[in-house]
């Protein structure tokens, strides 16, 4: 394995002699060719800021083009935004097909800087960007991203380091846990909140989703949104739940987002066990989650570990009180008393917090307004675009693209 190491390295090192890239550098006024690579297909929070990216940096300044890795909702979601998606899969080990794939693509396209989100996507982006002597930014959304223990741990993210001049980090806690690991230099890290889409997600107070339910219309609604994976931590939301519906008749919960797989039948078995399958209403992939989010009267994220939370912004946005674990990004999210934090793992807690929230309008009235403050200065979308324009333009201008010296192992 050192011997593999040490001649991808090399090969880093020296690809852009052997590889020599052809295009013409860009001039200060000539329009970027941005290439975004992601190796999913969607839905979730990594290919939303995807989606936001690819179909909105300034049309007059950049050209977007998009590569996905898989069929699905994230194609289909850049095809009604008048975006032709590239799907190269890249799923399994090293693939040298795919990274000549990019390659051919990247020369065709013309391109000047590749965007990469997530771990995987960013390896083969660095790799890629060192062998043609492209600037590459690498964009972290989760602590999940990067594997704890893994045999290629420490080449993998030597790929990264070497050929990601900038590494950007949707949350400080984020680039705290994961720079050190990744033994990035300090100027080679930012930190860029996501943001969200204050035309669409905004206070619209809404009923409807009782009538779809066939609920009464005094039930106090509790939700969440997002994919059912390991990290949100749904078990303890069902498991709080079973500790309000024992204290009250009133509550109904519901949860959005995609629960075909194995863990969502998990919970949905965890449900009838706990007794709360007639309290409970899992909807599926939504597209109208800002009419879910505004039937709400709480929203709650039960997360063992959130980098960010798209979803809380969301809430946020729309004028909901949010109830969040200190699992990472919302603790800078809630900051200033824009929601309730309450600790990881613990249902009696998050009981609590909804209980206080639904009870008290003063509070949810006082909540909501910090929320909706802070996502307006802090969160919005314009906001996340501009920091993303700038750094590119930044780094397509720096001289060898701020690439780190392989003689430092830096």
């Amino acid at each position: 394995m050192p011997l593999i190491g040490d001649a991808v390295l090399i090969l880093i090192k020296y690809g852009a002699h052997i590889f020599p890239w052809t295009s013409s550098r860009v001039m200060p006024d000539d329009v970027i060719s941005v290439m975004h690579v992601i190796d999913t297909g969607g839905p979730g929070g990594a290919e939303t800021v995807f989606l936001q990216m690819a179909a909105g940096l300034d049309p007059t300044r950049f050209r977007s083009v998009a590569v996905v890795g898989d069929n699905g909702w994230l194609p289909e979601q850049l095809e009604k935004r008048s975006l032709v998606p590239h799907i190269l899969a890249a799923k399994g080990s090293f693939k040298a097909g795919y990274l000549l794939a990019l390659r051919r693509l990247a020369r065709q396209c013309k391109i000047d800087v590749i965007v990469a989100h997530l771990y995987g996507s960013a390896i083969y982006a660095s790799l890629l960007g060192r062998l043609m002597g492209v600037p590459v930014v690498s964009v972290l959304h989760g602590q999940s991203d990067v594997a704890h223990s893994d045999r290629l741990a420490l080449l993998r993210s030597g790929i990264v380091r070497v050929g990601s001049p900038k590494v950007v980090f949707v949350s400080e806690h984020l680039k705290d846990h994961l720079a050190p690991r990744l033994r990035l230099a300090e100027s080679q890290c930012a930190v860029i909140p996501n943001g969200v889409d204050v035309q669409v997600y905004h206070p619209c107070r809404d009923r409807s989703l009782r009538s779809e339910l066939a609920l009464a219309n005094d039930v106090i609604l509790v939700g969440a949104i997002g994919n059912i994976r390991a990290p949100k931590a749904y078990d303890v939301l069902l498991r709080a739940a079973r500790i309000l519906s024992d204290r009250s008749q009133r509550f109904h919960f519901v949860i959005a987002g995609d629960c075909s797989n194995d863990l969502g039948l998990e919970l949905v078995e965890l449900s009838r066990s706990l007794g709360i399958e007639q309290r409970l209403s899992f909807l599926g992939l939504r597209a109208d989650v800002a009419r879910i989010l505004n039937n709400l009267d709480a929203f709650v994220l039960s997360s063992h570990t959130e980098g960010f939370s798209i979803a809380c912004l969301e809430a946020m946005a729309c004028g909901i009180p949010v109830i969040a674990t200190r699992s990472g990004g919302p603790e800078e999210i809630l900051e200033g008393g824009a929601g309730i934090l309450v600790p990881t793992d613990d249902p009696e807690a998050i009981a609590q917090a909804v209980e206080e929230v639904t009870s008290s309008k003063a509070l949810a009235d006082a909540l909501t307004a910090k929320a909706l403050k802070r996502v307006q200065q802090q969160y919005s979308l314009g906001r996340m675009f501009s920091q993303y324009e700038a750094l590119i333009e930044r780094l397509i201008r720096t001289p060898r693209h701020g690439l780190p010296d392989l003689r430092n192992g830096r």
